[in-house]
């Protein structure tokens, strides 16, 4: 077993400043992801280059750290500025609303900072209240949410899906209704359970969302339901991930710094690189770099490059 030391892209991760965020600000309410102390600070783009410079993260792409649908355009902005005076991030997905009326207004102005490249509307939602971001598990087949959807091809952005397994029958409508966006399932279907028969009905969810050639799968987040963490579990979500979706449709991201809450980059990089070594040095770097080049629409880094 071989482990990659070639570059790496980091598809999911945040930065923000305190102030901008408002569910960092009191009151604390329960998130789905646990006691989230650890994160209501400053978390700067300077701290995220010294977290995965280290590790070979040659380039990354920022998902929103959910300012607001109503200051989701400063998050752009702000994060174009960044962009532009460090380098990273090089593509973010951006927060919106897909049932708004005034969707395709929105879009046009996002699209005026050129490091643009996907929208995210969290969808989830499964029995437990801590659970339901939206109001019904189908939301993304009601009309008003496919007419913003619509807009999405318009614009030629993607789609970070994010919701549980359970969800899959769903989320399977919605893909097949539009073939040409490409969509990407967020944090592997965010298993919740480790019981067989939950994961055995995780990984239908998964493979009916497979079925679909524009879908891809996002190995990211995989700490936020099992803080304490084993090598084996993380192990089996990213086998079983990679087995349902092919190296060609799965992609590296870390979810920091929400993962930073139980363990340092390093740490998790160290899990990743010894499950990957189990695979070709082709498919690693497929998973951790080239897939992501030609999702997000990066340049791609030279093999001979030594970054």
């Amino acid at each position: 077993m071989t482990h990659y030391d070639g570059p790496i892209i980091d598809t999911h991760h945040h930065i923000w400043l305190h102030k901008d965020v408002a569910w960092l600000h009191p009151p604390v309410t329960p998130k789905l992801f646990g006691d989230y102390f650890g994160l209501r600070c400053d978390f700067p783009i300077d701290e995220w280059i010294n977290d995965i410079v280290p590790e070979n993260v040659v380039k990354s792409v920022h998902v929103t750290a959910n300012w607001g649908v109503d200051k989701a355009i400063d998050e752009t902005k702000w994060l174009q500025s960044i962009a532009d005076k460090h380098g990273y991030p090089h593509g973010f997905t951006v927060q919106a609303d897909l049932t708004n009326p005034n969707l395709d207004a929105t879009l046009k102005a996002h699209k005026a900072f050129p490091n643009l490249r996907g929208v995210r509307h969290q969808l989830y939602w499964e029995s437990h209240p801590l659970y339901q971001i939206v109001s019904r598990p189908d939301l993304c087949n009601t009309a008003e949410f496919r007419r913003g959807f619509a807009l999405l091809e318009k614009y030629q952005l993607h789609f970070e899906l994010q919701v549980f397994a359970s969800q899959a029958k769903y989320a399977a409508e919605l893909i097949k209704a539009f073939p040409n966006v490409n969509f990407i399932l967020l944090h592997s279907g965010m298993l919740t359970n480790r019981e067989p028969m939950f994961i055995e009905q995780w990984r239908e969810g998964l493979a009916l969302i497979a079925s679909f050639p524009n879908a891809y799968v996002k190995i990211s987040g995989l700490g936020m339901f099992t803080h304490g963490w084993t090598y084996a579990q993380m192990r089996q979500v990213i086998r079983d991930s990679i087995q349902i979706f092919g190296t060609e449709r799965t992609i590296y991201g870390s979810n920091f710094p929400l993962e930073k809450l139980w363990c340092s980059y390093a740490d998790l990089m160290a899990v990743y690189r010894k499950v990957l070594s189990e695979y070709s040095q082709e498919d690693q770097r497929k998973i951790f770099h080239d897939n992501a080049v030609r999702f997000y629409r990066l340049r791609s880094e030279s093999r001979d490059a030594n970054p």
